[in-house]
Parts: C-alpha cells; structure tokens; sequence
C-alpha cells in the first residue's frame, strides 16, 4: 500500500501544500491524517506546528472489483445489484450503497445493521487480501449524519475541558474520524488535540492549551 510520510507548518494547510509537493500530486489526490493540530499560542508565542501524515490515495482497480463483488454478495439478500461507489483512500476503502428503496434497511435501527454488514465484510477482506485495508459503508446518508454527531460531540468535550481543565478522550476513533475532531477543533485556541493509542485503540486526546490561560501583558 501507499508510504506515509509526516509534515508539519504552522497550519494546516501549510504541511498540506508540503505533502502535495512532496508527492507532486494535488491536495485532493491524498490520503491525510493529522497527528497534532497545533497552537498559534499567544500574540505569536509559544505555538506549536500541526503536524500530518500523508500518502497517495490508491485507486487500485482489482482491489474495488473485489470489495465490489464481496459487498454484493453480502446484500444480495437485502437488495438486488445495488449501485456501488468505491474509492480507495490510503488504508480505507469507503463504499457508498445507493439504494433509496432498501437504504433503511440496510442501516437499520440506530445503525445497527449496516455496522454488522461492515464487521462482517473487513473480516472477509482481512482474511483474504495480503494488503491491510479497512472497508468503511455508507447508505442514505447514515454517515454523514455519524459524522455531524461526532463533530458536535467532539465540541462538548471541548467545552468540558475549557470548564473543567482536565483532558477528555474520545472513544477509539477510525483515522477518517479522528481527523474530523482535529479539524474541527484546530481553531478554538483554548485547547489542543492530539492522536493517542495504537492501531484501532487511538482516541483523540482534547485537552487545555494552556497557553491561552496566559495573562495578557500589561
């Protein structure tokens, strides 16, 4: 698969343009996940670079005619040749079922069934590919309202840890998903977030930045 390499800059989308010359391919051609979102500190002190890593997305053509023929096989008791939509990003396959009639179903109650089809599908692929790949499934839109949770939730954590002053944790986190909470939280400056964990275990840790605690020079 893809070869990761870390950048940093003061922002984002500074080690963004650094991995894109790096690789000599547009921004929208990688794979990304950001490991420190960085601090601006105070009046230019005290900050921190964002810090990413960074690898070509790979569109390998027989890898999506094999999750494609897997996929089917496992709806074809819920629905009949679904309209598949694959893309490879990195490590992560993102499979996007377009079936209006059947999308309900294939969710099912609070996500439940399209998280056992996904369960069921990365077992068959970890057992039968040599490269390691994770197969994320979308239908009706249940992931992009997952994702508008994950983002509201990553705020309160947020806003406990500005109350409270003690770090908060999400719970294990895909590196899709980790990189939401780190977008979404890369401009509050009340607070940092890092990666923490291994493999399938990593979290977002979310806690004061104290150098916003600093008083403002007289």
């Amino acid at each position: 698969m893809n070869t990761f390499k870390r950048f940093e800059d003061k922002d984002f989308d500074g080690a963004l343009k650094k991995a894109s010359t790096f690789f000599q391919v547009e921004q929208d051609e990688l794979d990304v996940e950001i490991l420190d979102s960085g601090s601006s500190g105070i009046f230019g002190l005290g900050g921190r670079n964002t810090i990413i890593e960074a690898g070509i997305k790979n569109q390998n053509k027989e890898l999506v005619a094999y999750l494609e023929s897997v996929v089917c096989k496992m709806l074809e008791f819920v629905t009949d040749k679904p309209d598949l939509s694959i893309s490879i990003n990195g490590n992560r396959a993102d499979v996007v079922i377009d079936d209006t009639e059947n999308s309900g179903l294939i969710i099912g109650k609070d996500g439940q069934n399209i998280a056992a089809f996904e369960y069921l599908i990365n077992r068959i692929v970890s057992r039968s590919r040599p490269e390691k790949i994770y197969v994320q499934l979308d239908a009706g839109d249940y992931r992009t309202r997952q994702d508008e949770a994950l983002k509201h939730n990553a705020k309160f954590l947020a806003e406990k840890v500005k109350e409270s002053g003690k770090a908060q944790t999400t719970k294990p986190l895909s590196s899709y998903h980790r990189r939401l909470v780190h977008v979404e939280l890369q401009d509050d400056a009340e607070v940092i977030t890092r990666s923490r964990g291994e493999g399938r275990m990593k979290r977002v840790l979310i806690a004061p930045n104290k150098k916003s605690d600093e008083q403002e020079p007289q």
